[in-house]
Order: structure tokens, then C-alpha cells, then sequence
């Protein structure tokens, strides 16, 4: 398992992502409306965006977890009684993915690539 991205989730993703491409000197990927990414190093910004509809404590964060088998991690967490709210689910850029939170409320994604 490695610390594949962070995700910084906003209003305004579009401002944030020009801001981080001026701080790191790189360019960021638009990989479906809304959602940019930027690499760094090996590490990946994730820019996506929240209507005012949704509450995204401001004292908490993203973390995104690259693994071999995310089903697999799943059964794993669930067997160790750990409380996920929804089983894995594919999005269109590719990835399987499930989310757990911890007691502060960070948000912990378990992601696998299923592209190509």
C-alpha cells in the first residue's frame, strides 16, 4: 500500500488547480469535468469540486491509498470491524475505489486502477 494522492475538495477546484500549478511549476490534468489532477513527485493532487450542498469540514483532509486489490482491502477492513459506508465502486477515470473515515473524521480512500 502507498500514499498514492491527496484530495482537496472546493468550490472553486478551477483556482486552486491554477494556484498549484504556479506553486509547483507543472501542469494539471483536467481527467473528467471538474476533477484535475497534479503530480508530484510520487504523490498527486486531486482537485475536484462541492456544491454548497455539501459539508466538507474545513479541519479535515483527503487521503488516497493505492493498493493491489481493493476488494480484497475492503473484506479486509470490513472482517477487522472497521464501518465503511458504501462497498467499492469504479469511476469513469478508471479507478475501484471505497472509503473509510477516521475518528476525526479524515476521509481515507482505497483506490485500484482497472484501466488499460
Amino acid at each position: 500500500m502507498k500514499l498514492r494522492c491527496i484530495n482537496i475538495v472546493s468550490q472553486a477546484p478551477a483556482d486552486l488547480t491554477a494556484f498549484y500549478e504556479k506553486v509547483f511549476a507543472a501542469k494539471a490534468t483536467e481527467l473528467v469535468p471538474g476533477r484535475w489532477e497534479l503530480k508530484i513527485g510520487d504523490v498527486t493532487l486531486v482537485f475536484t469540486y462541492t456544491s454548497g450542498n455539501v459539508v466538507v469540514p474545513a479541519d479535515t483532509c483527503g487521503l488516497e491509498f493505492e493498493v493491489e486489490n481493493v476488494d480484497g482491502e475492503y473484506e479486509r477492513m470490513l472482517s477487522a470491524g472497521i464501518e465503511i459506508s458504501a462497498a467499492p465502486v469504479t469511476y469513469p477515470w478508471k479507478w475501484r475505489a471505497f472509503a473509510v473515515n477516521d475518528p476525526d473524521g479524515n476521509n481515507l480512500d482505497f483506490v485500484q486502477y482497472v484501466g488499460e
